[in-house]
């Protein structure tokens, strides 16, 4: 496949999941686009307003019975807390700014849109921004893969990442949610430490440093991945010296606080510091669920997601290959470490385990490594790598399809026995007349997911 081909493949692939996205807020993705429609609309960081619009399930955590905001909800400095970052916002501002121009002036010329935030072309704007960054994670991964020496194989392992992991339901299915941005940063971060991490000038230096910021600022979780940066950076003390290693520290340093300005900034308002998330979640670090992290039917990331194991024995080829990629491997390790020692290792209602979705880059990466070495024991060896991919990417649209339409527990354990006759009895049967409706009424099947959600949520029990 030559360049124009491919760039043709990756703009039709854009194109087909902006047609396909489902621009619906849901969930957590209230608390994220909120800190973008309430200082853009309102002009104050009041989120009340916003999340009186919010899915059932999510104002019951805002609201009492009465509609009264619960005391629990209030900051110490008397405003409605928002625990969600603030960095979606930001990736998200051209595409909002943009639809609210277009409302703006339609209004001008008589139309009746609401210019609220909340009205279709804001909904779909924002939507397809997020497929656009889901789409750059893995342009961006593809260019580190090929960086290492895999690029034979890197569109390849895209592909795979791109439709057989959780990737896509965060995406597509619920794009305003933090996932697909978090991976895009992650990716633009990772990209440029692995291109550049030899680099003396203090311009790459800021770049990168700038990049961890926003990094940070769209998933605080993501901050794990600036231990890297610090060994390459402890690095440069023996080839550069302390004083120019010095300097290489300050850029870095000066341009993720600059960039996370807009995170800072908004949590001390809300919160009265800028060091408050606002999140009363906790880690039990002496007794990290690392077993179940992997494996439990509850959401075990590779379990649910078995491409990810194609991945790890990439990586683990790769490790001794290439010694730039083991900071990263090792601070992909504590990124591991730290949820599963979460309260919410699990994610609660996660197609796979929605958190190591940042990790997209470093799954690209190793499943290119995987393909690569079937390159090389011959013709047979590759079209079987390829038929095996087409078998993960068919069986993760089934689950991801059972998960969305509540065939399947969209919170806790699943029968995995269940879930494979599920996808020769069930999905089958309902994909057709599902897709019909969804492309031409999104709202009514949101609604009625969300409706035969409503007896699981009740009734379900968070446990660690």
């Amino acid at each position: 496949m030559t360049n124009r081909q491919a760039w043709r493949v990756w703009g039709g692939a854009t194109v087909l999941a902006c047609l396909l996205v489902n621009p619906y807020v849901r969930g957590d993705g209230n608390g994220y686009y909120a800190w973008l429609v309430s200082p853009v609309v309102d002009g104050d960081l009041d989120f009340t307003n916003q999340f009186r619009r919010a899915d059932p399930l999510f104002q019951q955590l805002v609201f009492a019975d009465d509609g009264i905001v619960r005391p629990e909800a209030i900051t110490p400095v008397g405003r409605v807390g928002n625990q969600w970052s603030v960095g979606p916002a930001v990736l998200w501002a051209p595409w909002f700014l943009a639809a609210h121009l277009g409302v703006t002036g339609a209004r001008l010329l008589g139309a009746t849109l609401p210019a609220d935030g909340y009205s279709w072309p804001y909904l779909w704007t924002v939507a397809m921004g997020t497929v656009v960054y889901g789409m750059l994670a893995l342009w961006l991964s593809v260019r580190t893969a090929t960086h290492l020496g895999y690029g034979r194989s890197a569109g390849l392992a895209a592909i795979a990442i791109g439709l057989a992991s959780s990737l896509p339901v965060y995406q597509v299915f619920l794009p305003f949610h933090v996932h697909a941005l978090a991976a895009c940063a992650v990716a633009a971060f990772v990209m440029w430490g692995v291109t550049q991490h030899d680099s003396s000038r203090l311009g790459h230096w800021a770049v990168w440093g700038a990049l961890a910021g926003l990094m940070v600022q769209v998933y605080q979780l993501n901050g794990v991945f600036a231990l890297a940066a610090m060994w390459v950076w402890a690095a440069t003390l023996g080839r550069d010296g302390v004083v120019m290693a010095l300097r290489h520290g300050v850029a870095f340093t000066a341009a993720a606080v600059l960039v996370g300005v807009p995170q800072l900034l908004g949590k001390a308002i809300v919160y009265g510091t800028p060091l408050t998330t606002g999140y009363q979640d906790t880690f039990a670090w002496s007794e990290p669920r690392l077993w179940h992290t992997a494996f439990s039917a509850n959401h075990g990331w590779v379990v649910w997601t078995p491409v990810v194991a194609v991945a790890l024995v990439g990586l683990v080829r790769a490790w001794g290959a290439h010694g730039s990629l083991r900071p990263w491997m090792l601070s992909s390790g504590a990124f591991y470490l730290v949820v599963a020692s979460y309260q919410n290792w699990h994610g609660q209602s996660s197609f796979g385990n929605r958190f190591f979705v940042s990790l997209s880059v470093f799954l690209v990466v190793g499943v290119a490594v995987c393909l690569d070495w079937c390159r090389t024991r011959g013709v047979g060896a590759w079209r079987l790598a390829g038929a095996g991919l087409a078998v993960l990417i068919v069986w993760n649209a089934g689950f991801a399809f059972q998960w969305g339409t509540n065939i399947i527990p969209n919170r806790g354990p699943v029968s995995f026995r269940e879930v494979a006759v599920n996808q020769i009895t069930v999905v089958p049967a309902r994909v057709s007349q599902f897709l019909g409706r969804y492309v031409t009424d999104r709202r009514s099947v949101q609604d009625d997911v969300e409706r035969e959600d409503v007896p699981e949520r009740r009734d379900y029990r968070v446990v660690r």
